[in-house]
């Protein structure tokens, strides 16, 4: 074929692919869920025990993984990163040391077993020690000052999402092998200790206080979370789960409205998802340095102390409402992201478009007076956890370089570069639409199901999407595959004719590029005709539409309240009657 020939014939094969590639995600299933490691052995329970030394920056730890082998196999393979392994043995027998091998490419350890492990239970012991590091992946310190006193202290606290719980300690280091974590640590003996759950013993030994933990529920290893330094902390109670505050000394009252605003916040999670918070306790720690932002760790959220204090009589408005809404997409994980996971990275938009969605609906319900929904011109948040408003969102997704919700992930470091506004916000964006589609009832109903079907496990959006058509009977899979699987988003245009019929077309909104892929949407409108008592809904789910009897003088308003992830161009016609409806 000749050059021009060669390349229509690839576009067509790219678009045939494109099409076909729609729907084409499957409901969750541990064995074909993406990632490095083999599926055939996989963790149930770790012990941890992890002594820092402050002095040299560096620690020493040893686990026992309680091992669930599924076929016959000679070695096993898990993560671990700037780590040296002193010693290893499975169930009992010691491993050669030259049985070890670490592949620092691929961030991975393999260990050839003394003999074949059947299948059954095993278990597998690890000494180990690694560096604290100061760029706030792993296990961090950082240096600050005291409030009041200005002396110079220091601070442990840990990072993991999304691959970085493997340089503390060897493990399956991937969102779908969960397994129940108890740690155990050892700190100086004028330091307190936070992790996932609550404290079940100490004790005084050589170097300081051995901080015992409970053991987690089952969970993704990039959740669990260890914060140690001398802090103080308020306290109080909602629905039966301890809440506490944690600071660096001298700043705990100015943690005061975060513990007001998540005892409100976490009692409105319990009812909307049907499920409670199922942690005896919830910590936020507000930390003085190591990273921006929050982190959902469950029962020990972190953030930047910025993010989380707020001095009523210093601190501003803007700081009110901020320390709120970052609070509200946090204890939202809690649920979606850390109760239920995404199987893989290229789902994150699962656990972050959802608690983006679901904390900007927690503060609108409680402080209608800030718009939230309506907020533009936000400054970017380091943490990539609030900012970036839907219109701004909508900008991005314009242009030629923005790319679908959910993407392909294949390595560590696409994980981490997945963190994007189209992430968060147009995955808010596209929740909030199919909310508005289908009422909030039959919505709530559907993540309910989702909730109960998935807790102490993981999904993909193949699971979200049935468990919305099952309470709605609308068909979720054929409307969010486009929205999810392709980049971009439609304009609608509108277009009065006669005998009170208005023509819709779609297609693809851009910016200083011409798109050539046809792209089409199942777009859920809602749509208001002045003087009608409610707004009535339509799947557009073709190139052209036609809604019926809409009277011709009467205006006609598209994407109601703005919750649609699209845009409208009405025509002259409709212009003029909208403009005339308005009061005043």
């Amino acid at each position: 074929m000749a050059y021009s020939e060669r390349m229509r014939f690839a576009f067509l094969i790219y678009l045939f692919a494109s099409v076909t590639s729609l729907h084409a995600e499957k409901p969750f299933d541990f064995a074909s869920t993406p990632g490095k490691l083999p599926k055939q052995v996989r963790p149930t329970e770790y012990a941890i025990w992890v002594k820092p030394d402050l002095k040299k920056l560096a620690f020493a730890g040893r686990e026992t993984v309680k091992l669930k082998v599924a076929e016959p196999t000679r070695e096993l393979i898990l993560n671990a990163l700037d780590l040296r392994i002193t010693d290893a043995e499975i169930d009992g027998k010691t491993v050669p040391k030259t049985a070890i091998k670490f592949d620092a490419k691929n961030e991975l350890l393999t260990i050839a077993t003394p003999e074949e492990l059947t299948p059954g239970e095993h278990t597998l012991a690890i000494r180990f020690a690694g560096k604290i590091n100061q760029f706030g992946r792993g296990l961090f310190y950082t240096k600050y000052q005291e409030q009041g006193t200005g002396a110079k202290k220091m601070f442990l606290g840990t990072q993991f999402e999304a691959t970085d719980a493997r340089r503390l300690f060897p493990c399956w280091d991937e969102p779908v092998f969960r397994a129940r974590f108890q740690l155990t640590a050892v700190v100086p003996e004028n330091w307190m200790a936070v992790s996932n759950m609550p404290i079940a013993s100490e004790k005084k030994v050589a170097g300081g206080r051995e901080v015992e933990f409970q053991p987690t529920p089952s969970m993704s290893s990039y959740l669990n979370v260890f914060c140690a330094g001398e802090f103080d902390a308020i306290e109080s109670e909602v629905d039966g789960v301890k809440l506490r505050i944690t600071t660096t000394k001298g700043k705990a009252e100015s943690g005061r409205y975060a513990l007001e605003a998540t005892a409100q916040i976490l009692h409105y999670y319990n009812e909307y998802f049907g499920i409670s918070y199922p942690l005896p306790k919830l910590d936020q720690l507000a930390i003085p340095g190591g990273f921006g932002g929050a982190m959902e760790n469950w029962g020990g959220i972190t953030y930047y102390e910025t993010a989380l204090l707020f001095d009523p009589a210093n601190s501003s408005a803007a700081t009110k409402q901020r320390v709120y809404e970052v609070i509200a997409h946090e204890v939202a994980h809690q649920w979606f992201g850390d109760l239920v996971t995404m199987a893989w990275w290229d789902n994150l938009w699962l656990n972050e478009g959802f608690a983006s969605w679901m904390g900007t609906k927690c503060t609108a319900r409680f402080n209608p007076q800030w718009e939230v929904w309506l907020e533009k011109g936000i400054p970017r948040d380091p943490a990539r956890r609030i900012g970036i408003a839907k219109e701004q969102a909508m900008e991005g997704d314009a242009r030629a370089t923005t790319h679908p919700i959910q993407q392909k992930v294949a390595t560590e470091a696409e994980a981490n570069s997945a963190f994007d506004d189209i992430t968060y916000k147009k995955g808010q964006s596209f929740l909030r639409m199919l909310e508005s589609f289908l009422g909030e009832e039959p919505f709530r109903d559907g993540i309910r199901r989702y909730m109960q079907a998935h807790k102490y496990s993981n999904s993909t959006t193949a699971d979200l999407w049935n468990a919305l058509s099952e309470a709605s009977g609308k068909p979720i899979v054929e409307i969010a595959a486009g929205w999810t699987e392709q980049p971009g988003f439609p304009v609608v245009n509108v277009s009065r004719e006669s005998n009170g019929k208005v023509a819709l077309s779609q297609e693809r909104f851009t910016v200083n590029f011409r798109d050539n892929t046809d792209a089409t949407w199942e777009i859920p409108l809602t749509y208001f005709i002045d003087g009608q008592s409610a707004p009535a809904t339509l799947l557009m789910s073709g190139k052209m539409a036609t809604l019926e009897d809409v009277p011709s003088d009467r205006a006609l308003k598209l994407n109601v309240e703005g919750a649609g992830n699209y845009r409208v161009a009405y025509d002259e016609a409709s212009w003029k009657l909208l403009l005339a409806s308005l009061p005043g």
